[in-house]
């Protein structure tokens, strides 16, 4: 008995970020938490943030795939490459990477999904296989991970959370800096980016058509 007083007592005092989450930056606005993942050199990171939009503006910069260059961290070109319905569909994304290592591509399969009774909006995102062969010059890598939009009043609660398998070989200290620097980037561009008429200003969403309510 007096074992297990003494096992669980060392346990509560172990850091809390040997089981879960670690922040790792809050700033502006946005706060990035990242964690290890068992199996892999590149941790796993989870940033969010609370936008003045709606979720119409929101949805229609997130469906706005070619336009990932000018707020996605590091994106070279993106695009829809293959539409399978409205809500679900296959992104393929290049990114940069600092010199001298080779940029790396991704093709995405995209979710879309809505919770009927908060309104919450998620875009799930897995590594699609077999559906563009890989090209000269970059490195395929997977990701896995999401996006999601809550409602909150006048404000939409961004949370984008991601693993990614970068392939090849990336030294641990860029791979480190990237796991932070890539979502709190992104957050705080995108927040920027809604600002601009083509968004602020976007038509009511079909994705939303069934939860008016929440628009």
């Amino acid at each position: 008995m007096m074992y297990r007083t003494i096992l669980g007592s060392l346990i509560l005092c172990l850091p809390f970020q040997l089981f879960g989450w670690e922040l790792a930056k809050e700033k502006n606005g946005v706060t990035v938490h990242t964690r290890n993942v068992e199996g892999s050199e590149l941790k796993e990171f989870r940033g969010k943030t609370k936008v003045k939009a709606s979720l119409n503006s929101v949805l229609a910069l997130l469906e706005d795939n070619a336009a990932y260059t000018t707020w996605l961290k590091d994106c070279k070109k993106s695009e829809a490459i293959r539409t399978l319905n409205s809500k679900e569909k296959y992104i393929y994304i290049w990114n940069g990477v600092p010199w001298p290592l080779d940029d790396r591509d991704f093709v995405v399969h995209s979710v879309f999904s809505q919770d009927k009774t908060t309104g919450a909006v998620t875009y799930t995102m897995r590594p699609a296989e077999n559906v563009l062969p890989e090209k000269k010059g970059l490195v395929r890598g997977k990701i896995k991970g999401y996006w999601k939009f809550s409602p909150k009043g006048d404000e939409v609660e961004v949370t984008y959370q991601v693993h990614s398998e970068p392939g090849g070989s990336i030294p641990s200290s860029i791979a480190n800096f990237v796991v932070v620097d890539i979502p709190y980037e992104t957050l705080r561009k995108m927040k920027e980016k809604l600002e601009e008429p083509k968004y602020k200003n976007a038509a009511p969403s079909p994705l939303l058509a069934e939860n008016p309510a929440v628009h």
